[in-house]
């Protein structure tokens, strides 16, 4: 990327950032995200603690009727609780923890794809010891299992914007708005993301209707806010 080529994309998100209508509809989606993770979560986690066989057979250490939908229903609770945080901070112009808070989104993100992608990941994360997840659910070890699919640079740009006390995070301190909406509209993506990895595993489980009930809701408004927000459009940091 050229020197011209940077000052366009500076000069989109400056502006990008700063447009009264493409702020609304960030903070709307976020808010948006943060009720149906939660409620999803909370609707997944009765149909799992009630149904299937887990409990009868004794696998489930917890009495839970199916430990694979209890681990989708507390990633979508916790996931609910950490967009709500994060769109309140930034409305607050508590920039750093706000972007603290959104490298666990990242997180999130990781262990979505691979309750979905991965044979029963989702019940062996739920029963798992310290050890183990520090094993096989660290967030580098889920980045090469997921072969390419998600960038190193992408997570240790966010332990530097927030996730670590550093020089860097500096830049979050002084209330600069398209910083704060950059990393809004950053973490949009990633409950996006979210959303589609468990849509995807929630194809075969027989009492994940919570997830299609909801879906075309989800669908409709990521739909109206990437139509709306142009700071979708930017390349991701080299």
């Amino acid at each position: 990327m050229n020197d011209e080529e940077l000052e366009g994309w500076r000069a989109l998100a400056r502006t990008s950032a700063s447009d009264s209508k493409q702020v609304t509809i960030r903070f709307q989606l976020a808010r948006t995200t943060a009720e149906m993770f939660s409620l999803v979560g909370t609707e997944l986690h009765i149909a799992g603690h009630t149904l299937g066989d887990d409990r009868v057979s004794g696998r489930s250490p917890f009495g839970h009727g199916s430990d694979e939908i209890v681990a989708v229903s507390l990633l979508l609770r916790i996931a609910g609780q950490l967009v709500s945080a994060i769109a309140d901070l930034f409305a607050d112009g508590r920039h750093y923890a706000a972007a603290a808070l959104l490298r666990q989104i990242v997180e999130v993100e990781y262990l979505a794809w691979a309750f979905a992608a991965r044979d029963s990941d989702a019940e062996r994360w739920l029963r798992s010891t310290k050890e183990e997840r520090r094993e096989f659910f660290a967030p580098a070890k889920l980045r090469d299992a997921a072969q390419g699919r998600f960038r190193g640079k992408d997570y240790g740009y966010h332990c530097e914007m927030g996730g670590h006390p550093v020089p860097l995070s500096a830049i979050l301190m002084g209330g600069d708005d398209t910083v704060s909406q950059l990393l809004l509209s950053d973490m949009l993506g990633h409950t996006g993301h979210i959303w589609n990895h468990l849509l995807g595993w929630s194809a075969d489980q027989p009492w994940a209707d919570s997830i299609h009930k909801q879906n075309e809701r989800m669908c409709s408004a990521y739909a109206i806010w990437k139509g709306v927000d142009r700071l979708v459009d930017l390349p991701p940091p080299p």
